[in-house]
């Protein structure tokens, strides 16, 4: 399930099964790659909370047409 924080900025992912993770997690990243699209100087976070809980936003850090990945629950 994609609950939309921030329209075109910022979405929470909770996953239910394996099957949809890519799924759900490319359509939020669609979603705020368009967003940063918008802005046309900022890439996009995926962040990893647990197995099943993902945050993907865009984020000033990463360089623009970019998107980076990364695990906050090790």
């Amino acid at each position: 399930m994609i609950t939309v924080v921030d329209p075109g900025r910022y979405f929470h992912v909770t996953l239910k099964d394996g099957d949809q993770r890519d799924d759900e997690l490319n359509e939020a990243v669609r979603q705020a790659r368009a967003g940063a699209e918008s802005l046309g100087w900022m890439g996009v976070m995926v962040t990893r909370h647990s197995p099943t809980i993902f945050t993907v936003a865009v984020n000033e850090n990463v360089p623009y047409g970019s998107t980076y990945e990364r695990d906050a629950c090790i």
